[in-house]
């Protein structure tokens, strides 16, 4: 999955060459072709009990052909953000609007960790590292899963051929923003001792929802973790993220420590309205190993740390948790 900035960046290009494409519009019937599209093939509507239907006239009713441009952005923006979903995201040649975060509190402070917690810490690149916690506790950190699948493969097994004499590992995805499934299940792969079903997914389509597909997890040839790990997540663990923690929730050798995560975890498909504007939305239905659909909710921690009560008195408490169980 592309990053954010990538997103921007690519949408932007494509206004710069295109946006006399759109000198005149109905706002009316650009309003109504996104609500029936977002009708077609969005996942979300039922999983968040959203009554589509009512909000598209609610929404209906503000729109007039005389609206400013900016004015007509921030309405489309408030149906989209009905959503709470972070996945969303609204660009104009103007304007943007990205939801990724909400209104969630941070339960993680990189600067507390280096400081207080970590030695012989190891950067890989810009978005994962390692260390050690007196010695005997392992730590990987992993701010999203973009990137080549190939290369981040690579950095796992480095890392865990590093940790791997230690009692414990502590997995820290709590500032993890999503990328690819891919590099999510070639992490979980090296916890697993067999096979075992992940999660599936199920595509939204102009019929309904397609055949669920399985995702399953397999012991990895090139290494294997078996000690006890401890996985810390947030409000801020999103997508891919999320997915992680549901093939964490499926090993028994995995316990989740923090607060619940955001709360999206199915893939997002972009699309245009009649204005030309770009606007993203989640497509894919994805359900735990039990079947659960966790849109709109987010994956639960085994032991539950509020965000507002995780960083004390230069204490982070979600990792003291960690290492009191590791101990």
């Amino acid at each position: 999955m592309l990053s954010e900035l990538q997103i921007l960046v690519f949408i932007l290009f494509l206004f710069s060459c295109t946006k006399q494409s759109f000198p005149t519009y109905s706002k009316v019937e650009a309003f109504e072709d996104l609500h029936q599209s977002i009708s077609k093939y969005s996942a979300s509507i039922d999983a968040r009990n959203i009554n589509w239907d009512s909000l598209g006239n609610v929404y209906n009713s503000l729109i007039s052909e005389d609206l400013s441009e900016s004015e007509y952005f921030e309405i489309i923006g408030q149906l989209l953000r009905e959503f709470k979903d972070p996945h969303v995201v609204l660009i104009s040649p103007n304007q943007s609007m990205f939801t990724k975060f909400l209104d969630y509190k941070k339960n993680y402070n990189d600067s507390l960790l280096n400081n207080n917690y970590l030695t012989d810490i190891k950067s890989y690149n810009s978005v994962i590292k390692s260390g050690f916690i007196n010695d005997s506790i392992g730590y990987l950190a992993c701010k999203d899963f973009q990137g080549d699948i190939h290369n981040n493969n690579q950095i796992y097994i480095s890392a865990l051929e590093k940790l791997k004499d230690t009692k414990g590992l502590i997995i820290d995805l709590r500032f993890n923003d999503g990328g690819s499934v891919y590099n999510a299940q070639n992490l979980l792969n090296k916890f697993t001792s067999g096979q075992i079903l992940w999660h599936t997914t199920e595509n939204r389509t102009l019929n309904g929802f397609d055949e669920p597909y399985a995702w399953f997890l397999f012991k990895d040839p090139n290494v294997h973790y078996d000690s006890k790990v401890i996985l810390l997540t947030g409000r801020y663990t999103i997508s891919a993220g999320e997915r992680f923690a549901m093939g964490a929730k499926a090993l028994s050798n995995i316990t989740i420590v923090g607060d619940t995560t955001s709360n999206t975890q199915g893939s997002v498909m972009g699309r245009e309205m009649l204005n030309g504007w770009e606007y993203r939305v989640t497509f894919e239905k994805c359900l735990s190993a039990d079947g659960n659909n966790y849109a709109g909710l987010g994956i639960p921690p085994d032991i539950y740390i509020r965000a507002e009560e995780a960083i004390v008195s230069n204490q982070d408490l979600i990792m003291e948790k960690a290492l009191e169980l590791l101990r």
